[in-house]
């Protein structure tokens, strides 16, 4: 039987019409008195050291009422295993019955993750200190979680960018737009550091939440946009003046979201379409000619022709995601309607003959630093799955929007935490091979490993340092750290 075409048609979802409304009534419980009842004030094992410091600069912005009980969450997630869901978050913290405020407590943070991500952004100036004359890389880029449920605000069907053998081009659940901080480290390379995420909801989905939210329908490229416009102004306000770079995916590079961020004295870097409109640069203006000045000059040029022509070819050696590469490159200046201006082009070659244009705004920048940027945007990419794999991004089943945006916030800002806390911290600290021979020794630390290191000191804090160091308890710490390892 031949196969039937699969529609390239974006699907809906579908949900039985058989379900009902909840029937527990959070108000109607509250207003029961429980003698059993029993507020939750610390966590089991509470967090410790400079994540403890932390998460006390992020409760600063929260309601006095509400603060406290974001060190248990937070406490939960490090000791969260399997499906971390937020109900595993509380259970591991040791929530009691006053379980419910702590869902609003996620409430809360989704409410108020502009000025939470001000405190973040704040930590991560205060650690590479930039000055007017450094350039700061940032990156925007969006990914899908997937949820079920038509109770689920915000949810829709969305592009599945990494489909699986058993999945489809299709998932339904919430769309990311992620801001991050690309900071190069010294032996482990550029890692992204999330500081901001804002839900993207489709235009058809938009009616479900006006009628209780007043939601406004914005685009990918005007809810990148907005995010820039944050940066630079909460930048501005912590005294920082440095040139900002932002690297984005070739779904970026439009004129809604270009235009825009000239405005603001920004560079993008980007890949470019190989069918793209460009022309040359516009002829001089001669004395006395009258008119307007000419934006686009009057020949086009085409990349497919000039990536085909063997002349032209230069050799350059660039950091390649850790690695020194040699490839063949060619450079020119162009203008393009995407910019309303001019932008300088960049055609690499790959070692299979395959090739791939890149454009930055800034048509002053060295192709050095437009290739190490391009390069440096993967680190997004593993952001976003560190976070999912390790800290169960898009696992909490909350349904309330400002819950899932809080759920999704405090995933991203504890994966900055731990990056700018394990810092300067020893790889022999981070991470111990020697139990497994087969496993490369000069591995890089995985953020896995940096995890476990946090999850290891609020425990050691917790259990260990308590006791006295004398020789009859030397026994009980060896055993305790052999139990560490096995269950972290």
């Amino acid at each position: 039987m031949a196969k039937r075409k699969r529609s390239s048609r974006r699907q809906q979802p579908q949900h039985k019409n058989n379900r009902k409304k909840s029937q527990h009534d959070k108000r109607r419980r509250l207003q029961r008195h429980n003698p059993n009842r029993k507020k939750t004030s610390q966590a089991k094992v509470p967090l410790s050291g400079a994540m403890h410091k932390f998460v006390l600069m992020m409760r600063a912005v929260l309601n006095k009422r509400m603060a406290f009980r974001l060190s248990i969450i937070i406490a939960g997630m490090f000791l969260a295993d399997d499906r971390r869901t937020a109900a595993a978050w509380f259970a591991s913290a040791g929530v009691q019955q006053d379980w419910d405020r702590f869902y609003d407590c996620l409430i809360s943070v989704g409410r108020t993750s502009e000025k939470m991500a001000i405190v973040i952004l704040g930590l991560i100036v205060q650690k590479f200190n930039p000055s007017g004359s450094d350039r700061i890389i940032f990156a925007i880029d969006d990914s899908p979680t997937s949820r079920y449920g038509k109770h689920v605000e915000g949810a829709g069907v969305h592009h599945n960018p990494t489909p699986g053998p058993a999945d489809g081009e299709w998932l339904y659940g919430h769309n990311w737009v992620t801001l991050a901080w690309l900071g190069k480290h010294p032996f482990w390379g550029v890692i992204a550091l999330p500081l901001r995420s804002l839900m993207y909801v489709r235009q058809i989905d938009i009616e479900k939440l006006n009628e209780k939210y007043h939601w406004d329908f914005k685009t990918k490229h005007q809810i990148g946009v907005e995010l820039m416009r944050w940066l630079a102004t909460s930048l501005h306000k912590l005294g920082v003046e440095a040139k900002l770079w932002l690297v984005v995916d070739g779904a970026y590079a439009a004129s809604p979201f270009l235009k825009p961020l000239l405005e603001m004295n920004m560079s993008v870097v980007s890949r470019l379409r190989k069918d793209a409109a460009l022309y040359d640069l516009p002829p001089q203006r001669e004395p006395g000619q009258r008119g307007r000045t000419r934006l686009y000059g009057k020949n086009r040029l085409h990349l497919k022709k000039r990536a085909a022509h063997p002349e032209g070819w230069q050799a350059i050696t660039y950091d390649c995601r850790g690695v020194q590469v040699t490839r063949q490159y060619k450079s020119f200046l162009a203008t393009s309607r995407i910019t309303g201006g001019v932008i300088h082009v960049v055609i690499i070659r790959f070692e299979d003959g395959g090739w791939a244009p890149y454009f930055c705004t800034d048509q002053s920048s060295e192709v050095r630093d437009i290739l190490e940027a391009v390069a440096a945007r993967w680190a997004i990419e593993e952001q976003f799955h560190d976070v999912k794999e390790v800290w169960g991004a898009g696992q909490q089943q909350v349904r309330n929007v400002w819950s899932n945006i809080g759920c999704w916030n405090l995933n991203g800002w504890l994966y900055t935490l731990v990056e700018l806390i394990c810092w300067n911290v020893e790889k022999s600290e981070l991470s111990n091979r020697s139990h497994r021979p087969w496993d490369n020794p000069n591995r890089r630390p995985s953020h896995a490993d940096r995890k476990r290191f946090i999850t290891r000191e609020m425990l050691h804090q917790q259990f260990i340092a308590p006791l006295p160091n004398t020789p009859e308890t030397q026994k009980i710490r060896t055993l305790f750290d052999t139990l560490i390892t096995l269950n972290l």
